[in-house]
């Protein structure tokens, strides 16, 4: 067993992963991109604006009540893990909970009472004031339930993190939201239908956790103290988490203040679609780094350039694609989704799906520097980006207004991970990128063509033509793959682990993609 492909077993484990990471965040994506349908379409462009204000006041309380203690979480709980040390366990998640949830209950206070300054002195709007009120309750709800999957996720289970994040969240979220509006509540009702399935998040991950990987209260292990060092390890990742938020909301915030709540709600109608192209990134990416980290700690250099580069390969084909036929449908796409009144996004849409393009071929640099242990480097990319961000915003959002958005978004975006993968290049001399990594591109160019001209000018579009030219497009897909030999041994391993994740067959694809290796 001394000399077991390493490599194999690496992409048979990232493969699984991903193939449930896919699975249900595709499902929990498509739920709560459907609640955010569902208010633009019935409340209109200023209402769901209102909506959109309050998730991104939430959003930014909760990752500074986190601290990013999520991540020390899982680094420890692995780490005591390996050392069977229960108390130690025992003692992260109790810490972690005792650190984070007092602040973000001190955050709730603050918001709550402070709503109405925020929202007539920041932004102007009056109407803002109860939806801030009611988005802040759900601050430690969120905390408490991050810290609970964190160790879930510690104990190398995706499942529960799947179960609550994905699929319960967002598909409660939903119901919740359709009940509400349907009684006539509008946007309190919506805001309240949120957060009602944010509440009810950390009692199902409590009980996973509880009952399903590791008790806290039905036991006798004695917890031993930990908050020294979570926080130490977690400390550098607040400004990680600062960065973030900066480029992920500095848009929407600055669209607020410079703009009207319409401005928001039409950016947050194009901002959400276009991010659905991350799914990809974000299945592989959740297993990508721990599969990688130990081939590192085994010096397996070659397995790990070579899972990195089979990984960035399925990412730039299952994405190039969607980009094309998002940029090219952008306005159809945002007229049949979320109504006429936010057709003025279909600029915007194409030109953040090209960000998101970039990220997510680029993205897995950034597991590849956490394996490397160059946190330091992380952060000092994305402060560039969250910099880049900042200015960009103030300069183009005065005269373009949306669009001027979604080009300050896409470019710093774009600009932090290129130079995530120059540092990964120049530090660990990788780069992912192979000339047969065209044949792919060349593919999907084709098929996106041939899909959109018989869409335009033969056929017409709506929804039902869409839904049925994308089967065609994917049948065209992988006809040219296979016609340009796209495949290699590495993508049936994958497929093949997939399917023992997922109970999925493709054993006759494989058949006959083997013809054309």
């Amino acid at each position: 067993m001394a000399e077991e492909n390493y490599l194999d077993k690496s992409l048979r484990k990232i493969a699984k992963g991903a193939g449930l990471g896919f699975t249900g965040t595709m499902i929990g994506m498509a739920f709560g991109y459907f609640s955010r349908i569902v208010i633009a379409r019935f409340l209109g462009p200023g209402d769901y604006g209102l909506v959109s204000l309050g998730v991104s006041a939430f959003t930014i309380a909760s990752t500074f009540s986190l601290m990013g203690l999520p991540s020390g979480v899982i680094r420890y709980i692995s780490f005591y893990k390996g050392k069977e040390d229960e108390g130690r366990i025992k003692g992260t998640i109790i810490s972690a909970i005792k650190m984070s949830v007092p602040l973000g209950i001190i955050l709730t206070v603050l918001i709550f009472f402070g709503a109405d300054l925020i929202s007539i002195h920041i932004f102007h709007e009056p109407n803002l004031t109860p939806v801030l009120r009611i988005f802040s309750i759900a601050i430690p709800f969120w905390v408490l339930a991050q810290i609970c999957l964190g160790a879930t996720i510690g104990f190398q289970d995706l499942r529960y993190n799947v179960y609550v994040l994905h699929l319960f969240q967002n598909s409660f979220k939903l119901i919740a939201i359709v009940i509400l509006l349907w009684l006539g509540f509008g946007v309190i009702g919506a805001s309240f239908g949120w957060v009602l399935a944010i509440v009810g998040m950390p009692f199902l991950a409590f009980y996973f956790l509880e009952n399903k990987v590791f008790p806290i209260f039905n036991t006798k292990i004695k917890s031993v103290a930990m908050e020294k060092e979570l926080f130490l390890f977690s400390f550098p990742l607040i400004f990680v988490g600062m960065a973030g938020l900066i480029t992920g909301w500095t848009d929407t915030i600055m669209l607020g203040y410079f703009s009207t709540t319409e401005a928001v709600g039409i950016y947050n109608a194009v901002q959400p679609t276009a991010r659905l192209m991350l799914v990809a990134l974000s299945s592989f990416g959740v297993i990508f780094t721990p599969v990688i980290s130990e081939l590192y700690a085994r010096n397996k250099y070659e397995d790990l350039k070579n899972s990195y580069s089979v990984v960035t390969k399925w990412i730039l084909a299952l994405v190039f694609p969607a980009f094309l036929l998002m940029a090219l449908f952008s306005k159809p796409i945002i007229e049949i989704m979320f109504g006429p009144d936010y057709i003025e996004g279909a600029m915007a849409l194409g030109i953040l799906a090209f960000g998101f393009l970039v990220i997510s071929a680029i993205g897995p640099a950034s597991s590849v520097l956490h394996a490397l242990g160059r946190t330091k480097v992380i952060m000092g990319c994305s402060f560039i980006g969250a910099a880049a961000n900042v200015v960009l915003n103030l300069l183009l959002i005065p005269p373009y207004g949306i669009n001027g958005a979604a080009i300050a978004t896409a470019f710093s975006l774009v600009l932090m991970h290129a130079f995530l993968l120059f540092f990964v290049n120049r530090i660990g001399k990788i780069q992912p990128f192979r000339t047969s990594f065209l044949k792919p591109i060349f593919a999907s160019a084709i098929a996106v063509f041939l899909v959109y001209g018989m869409t335009k000018y033969l056929i017409g579009v709506s929804f039902f033509i869409l839904i049925v030219m994308f089967f065609v497009f994917v049948i065209i897909y992988f006809l040219l793959v296979l016609l340009f030999k796209s495949f290699e041994e590495e993508d049936l391993m994958i497929m093949k682990a997939i399917d023992e994740r997922l109970g999925t067959k493709t054993d006759l694809p494989r058949k006959i993609i083997k013809r054309f290796l």
